[in-house]
């Protein structure tokens, strides 16, 4: 029933999970980033929904077991008569049958603070005591133990391969499981390279909008110039005063204009973060714009519309409700196209080119995420992973593509950013940083914003530089696709290429014929001035040649 993985094709994974209502959620969505770094064909299906000819063709199957369940004889069936590689992971492994007849959990869970690759003992991380299974195995069975948890001088296996079956002794896979089973992920899919001793990594400066000080962005740009590092810099095009709700765009600020068009000719890449960063009237670069945080929901309605959270309780019929669910959809759907595309044209309009998406604090719907999939092929940052509370998110540990980014590749944030109420700020990044690159190809990725100022990012990005390994990512030297109405954007090998319609822009972006028909009035005053002060100077010579040559007549009839 397992195929044979061929390198063109590459791993078919089939994820059979266990959970509370039978739905793909936050759970879910995090084993899919962490296995979306190794295959793009990834099915979930729930044990209730599994089908025999589901196992068709798949090279890798895991069982995900985050709640315990009774399983059903026909899918332990399916499951022995599988031969492919197998990850069971959490609860109900026992019921499995003969696969797993290595395995014993023993009635009492044990506390870990540490986790250590088998494969190198200086890979080791530590973190605040966790609860993992304790295990035992038969005796007649050979088990390799690929990740051990250690508390003091206590270990116990966590991560264990018997033959082609592996098992992960935790229903949790958030920070610090996560980073333990993504290293142990490589063993399952025998990937391996000299490549990923290396640790890719980013610096991100955040949250430029058009009334940052271009001093200081200018001199941070200036730094990373010097010190040869690629970064990207999110920007977003519009500022709204909270209070009177006056926009502001680059254009009024040519200063600031004037330097992200240096970041983006000396090492910075262009990254979208939003369009006005704010939803109802709160501060640009504080509230959030792709979330309504006041009912914790997408934004399925206007800023200033009166909000009725809706059940099917509240339809008559599952028809209405589902009607119902469309037209927010569809909403949601208008409100981000709108957004996005006057971000990209917006930007483009000023020769500024993005590459990559950021949404707003990390928040929006996985309906938001598909929208956004047609606008950009790269998205750098966290996930939300669920619809019902946007706290509740995570990231990668290294650069995956998960099925629900619809085809976007994420390019994670992992170290936090530099707040500048905590003077632990950059230790604490760096100790994240540490965690992270337990993983091979580990990402390494952290944030700025430039009012800190200088003196701050100086010794921010010297700490940086201090990482072992870590190979900046440059997003011009990766296949980067972003297109809008009018606009198709694309970056391969150091390069930025761009096809925009102009004429399709000046009839359908009211700021990019503004912004132009100011630039030609600007020009044509500049040059009525230089044609004025060509007079004048012509006119002030005329008098001084003149008035010269009066002078030396009247010198030569004096001296004479």
């Amino acid at each position: 029933m397992a195929a044979e993985k061929t390198k063109k094709e590459g791993p078919k994974v089939l994820v059979v999970f266990s959970s509370e209502n039978g739905e793909i959620d936050q759970h879910q969505r995090t084993l899919d980033m962490l296995l979306g770094r190794f295959a793009e064909d990834i099915v979930f299906k729930s044990v209730s929904q599994v089908e025999k000819r589901d196992f068709d063709a798949v090279t890798h199957l895991f069982y995900y077991g985050q709640q315990e369940e009774i399983l059903s004889a026909a899918f332990v069936e399916m499951v022995q008569d599988y031969t492919g590689v197998m990850v069971a992971m959490g609860h109900n492994v026992e019921q499995i049958g003969e696969r797993y007849s290595f395995l014993e959990r023993l009635p009492a869970e044990v506390a870990v603070d540490q986790f250590i690759s088998v494969h190198a003992s200086d890979k080791k991380f530590s973190f605040i005591p966790q609860l993992i299974f304790d295990l035992g195995f038969s005796e007649y069975q050979s088990v390799e133990t690929l990740i051990t948890g250690k508390m003091g001088n206590a270990e116990y296996p966590f991560f264990v391969r018997c033959n082609n079956s592996y098992y992960f002794a935790s229903p949790d896979i958030y920070p610090p499981f996560s980073i333990a089973m993504a290293e142990g992920l490589y063993d399952v899919f025998e990937e391996e390279s000299e490549s990923l001793m290396m640790h890719p990594g980013y610096l991100r400066l955040e949250d430029i909008h058009p009334l940052v000080d271009h001093h200081k962005v200018m001199a941070i740009a200036k730094i990373l110039k010097r010190k040869k590092i690629p970064y990207m810099v999110a920007v977003i095009p519009v500022y709204t005063n909270p209070e009177t709700g006056k926009q502001y765009h680059f254009s009024d600020f040519p200063a600031l204009l004037k330097a992200l068009k240096y970041m983006q000719k000396n090492g910075g890449s262009i990254v979208l973060h939003g369009y006005t960063h704010q939803f109802r009237l709160s501060e640009t670069g504080e509230g959030f714009e792709f979330w309504d945080i006041e009912n914790n929901m997408p934004v399925y309605h206007n800023q200033d519309e009166k909000v009725i959270v809706k059940t099917r309780e509240d339809f008559e019929s599952r028809g209405e409700y589902e009607n119902y669910l469309s037209q927010q959809k569809a909403f949601e759907r208008e409100y981000i196209e709108k957004k996005l595309t006057k971000g990209i044209q917006e930007l483009v309009n000023y020769g500024l080119y993005p590459l990559a998406f950021e949404a707003p604090h990390y928040t929006m719907s996985q309906h938001g995420y598909q929208v956004t999939s047609e606008f950009f092929s790269t998205y750098t940052g966290q996930l939300q992973i669920s619809d019902q509370d946007c706290e509740i998110m995570t990231t990668a540990p290294y650069i995956t593509k998960p099925t629900f980014l619809h085809g976007m590749t994420l390019l994670p944030e992992t170290m936090g950013y530099v707040a500048p109420e905590n003077p632990r700020a950059i230790k604490e990044m760096l100790n994240r940083a540490q965690d992270y690159q337990f993983v091979r190809g580990g990402m390494v990725a952290g944030f700025y914003h430039p009012y800190l100022g200088v003196e701050l990012f100086e010794e921010f990005i010297a700490r940086m530089e201090e990482i072992p390994n870590i190979s900046w990512i440059d997003l011009k030297q990766r296949n980067n696709r972003v297109s809008a109405e009018n606009v198709v954007i694309w970056s391969e090998n150091g390069s930025v290429k761009a096809k925009v319609n102009r004429c399709g822009l000046f009839l359908s972006c009211r700021e990019y014929l503004a912004y132009h028909i100011n630039l030609l009035i600007k020009a044509v005053v500049w040059m009525m001035a230089g044609i004025g002060a060509l007079a004048v100077g012509a006119f002030i010579c005329c008098i001084f040649i003149s008035g010269d040559q009066n002078g030396k007549g009247i010198r030569g009839e004096e001296i004479g």
